[in-house]
């Protein structure tokens, strides 16, 4: 069953670019449309946690000197949480 997860537009760049960079198998399941101000991503829930789990090893990658997220660090954050489909 597919999802629908609303991303700002830095955050599609993101995960488009860095975090799916070389993983053409993921990008090819997420179909988009852009709005005003963010981009809808259609895609189903084996690729929502493929990307939680990436998203997951990451993070701990982008944390500053007081443990506090970097701006990528809060932007994969956000992915682990919206990325998770609560199956009601």
């Amino acid at each position: 069953m597919e999802q629908t997860v609303n991303l700002t537009k830095k955050e599609y760049e993101y995960l488009m670019h860095f975090l799916l960079k070389e993983r053409e198998d993921l990008r090819s399941k997420i179909k988009h449309s852009n709005a005003t101000d963010s981009i809808k991503i259609c895609l189903d829930e084996d690729t929502a946690f493929e990307i939680r789990e990436l998203a997951s090893d990451e993070v701990v990658l982008h944390f500053d000197e007081n443990y506090e997220p970097t701006e990528t660090g809060w932007i994969l954050e956000h992915f682990i949480d919206k990325f998770y489909f609560n199956e009601e």
